[in-house]
């Protein structure tokens, strides 16, 4: 076992955060969030009915 995977194994964070560590070093999946991040943000700009700058001040996308 390597350094690194002895710290990710014996560390105190979640299953999931440590699941999610290994994921943020494979292209692929980097590569597949950002495209799904964009397709989000993009069809929430398109379907939004208020301009973006005239929502006083919240942040876009929030409830």
């Amino acid at each position: 076992m390597t350094a690194a995977k002895t710290i990710l194994s014996t560390s105190g964070y979640s299953p999931r955060v440590l699941e999610l560590r290994k994921k943020i070093h494979d292209a692929s999946y980097v590569d597949y969030a950002v495209q799904r991040i964009a397709l989000v943000l993009s069809r929430r700009l398109v379907e939004d009915d208020e301009p973006l700058f005239a929502q006083k001040g919240r942040l876009y996308g929030a409830q």
